[in-house]
């Protein structure tokens, strides 16, 4: 087959030729091409270590998830982190008072609770100290406006607070009184839309609060807003003595917009010195992907521009990163990631989630067939060390503007504009994740299974 077809027609504009593989396979029915490895068919492998450093993004966007982050944590690794969560919460159903200068069934305000459930918590097992408190915001929080990890907000008066120990594997619900001078304010604040006929609490915006961790937390969790029992819980009861145990529940949901903010302290960690969007290695050679440390790892693809220059006349069958991780106690290991490009002047196409995915992170081999925007997807090998990403049409469109210029660079499919690449750095689709993964030193595999064809 690859003697029959010119080498001219194989890698012009708009066409590109995909031989189905499956990788770590070497056998000639594996290749897809029935050939042994080494016959006239040309067929190749080749593999590649990529040199890998470390980065650090300060400002992540942090208000793409329903979930926010609260605590303190101390990793000799990475330094410490404190969280804030910041969230809007809106009436969802229940009775309303019906105004406070009514009588008869009138209602009064016994509490309200908050209460929100974690999906997870660092350190992963133990006991430790979670502490935080709760305030109203001066911000709204607008809807349509983007939040990224590195804004404070400024608290108001407290209403609540929450300090206790706990075991961060049983206990994920926590439950808080909001003080009563806060519940009779937002009482009043009910009654009186309720009963204003102009006026609907289903569509009312609250005043925003926030989660404010106390100096003497030891954890983080990541607070779930869609959990069925995260809400906020209003009791009240008849104002009319004659109507005795009777209580009534009325419950607010987390819905709009919510972020966390982050603030990170390495002095004294393996990253202290560490400057933003610059390349950091570490004595062991490793390099570490922790969103909430604002670690990214970056791979650099220069080893490809020898081979490139070299070898000229080829199709890539197929191409495949293998990652090699170490395994944690302490964090679940971040599986799920991206690679997006960072040009030549250090600056990534991100890092917040793209809005046009194919001219900022590589893609699957099925998004470039679709144009559905979907990024290269991960396989978790069966010893549960190292993750397989396969995105074989990135690699040849690599190549092919490489022909076109002698160096690395992208065309966005969508557009057609040409990007050049200097490196590619992993990052996590979730934004601000616990999860991390720390890579070995040399752990970063690239395979490329190749035929040559005639010019």
């Amino acid at each position: 087959m690859a003697k029959k077809l010119s080498f001219k027609n194989m890698i012009k504009p708009g066409l590109i030729l995909l031989i189905p593989v499956f990788f770590g396979c070497e056998t000639q029915s594996d290749l897809g091409i029935k050939y042994d490895l080494g016959s006239d068919a040309n067929v190749k492998f080749v593999e590649f270590t990529l040199p890998a450093s470390n980065v650090f993004i300060d400002s992540l966007r942090t208000d793409g998830e329903n979930r926010i982050l609260v605590g303190n944590y101390s990793d000799p690794l990475t330094g410490t982190v404190s969280a804030e969560g910041y969230f809007q919460f809106f009436y969802e159903q229940g009775p309303l008072p019906r105004g406070v200068d009514e009588s008869a069934d009138t209602l009064k305000v016994d509490s309200i609770i908050f209460t929100v459930e974690a999906s997870a918590i660092i350190p992963q097992s133990g006991s430790s100290f979670q502490e935080f408190s709760l305030h109203e915001l001066q911000d709204s929080l607008e809807s349509s406006a983007i939040y990224l990890s590195s804004l404070k907000q400024t608290p108001t008066t407290e209403i609540g607070s929450y300090s206790q120990s706990i075991n961060t594997i049983l206990d994920t619900l926590y439950r808080v009184k909001f003080q009563e001078a806060y519940a009779q304010s937002l009482f009043n604040q009910i009654s009186e839309i309720a009963s204003d006929p102009d006026q609907a609490v289903a569509s009312t915006i609250f005043k925003s609060l926030g989660l404010f961790s106390g100096t003497s937390s030891e954890s983080i969790a990541a607070f779930d807003l869609t959990s069925d029992t995260s809400r906020i819980i209003m009791y009240s009861s008849p104002v009319d003595p004659e109507a005795k145990d009777t209580t009534y529940l009325t419950s607010f949901r987390f819905s709009g917009k919510n972020y966390s903010y982050v603030e990170r302290d390495r002095s004294g960690s393996s990253f202290d010195g560490i400057v933003e969007n610059e390349d950091f290695d570490l004595s062991s050679g490793k390099t570490i992907m922790d969103p909430l440390a604002g670690l990214s790892s970056a791979y650099s693809l220069t080893a490809l521009e020898e081979f490139f220059d070299e070898n000229r006349n080829i199709i890539i069958n197929n191409a495949t990163i293998s990652f090699e991780f170490e395994a944690e106690n302490e964090r679940d290991t971040l599986i799920n990631f991206m690679s997006y490009f960072r040009k030549p002047d250090n600056s990534i196409f991100g890092p917040a989630i793209a809005s046009n995915p194919f001219g900022n992170i590589v893609m699957s081999d099925n998004a470039y067939l679709t144009f559905d925007s979907d990024p290269a997807n991960g396989t978790l090998s069966e010893d549960k060390d190292m993750i397989l990403k396969t995105s074989t049409l990135f690699y040849q469109q690599l190549y092919r503007q490489y022909l076109d210029g002698d160096s690395l660079a992208y065309l966005v499919p969508t557009s057609g504009v040409i990007k050049a690449i200097d490196e590619l750095v992993l990052m996590s689709p979730l934004d601000v994740t616990l999860q991390r993964t720390i890579f070995k030193e040399n752990g970063l595999i690239l395979r490329l299974y190749y035929t040559e064809v005639d010019q």
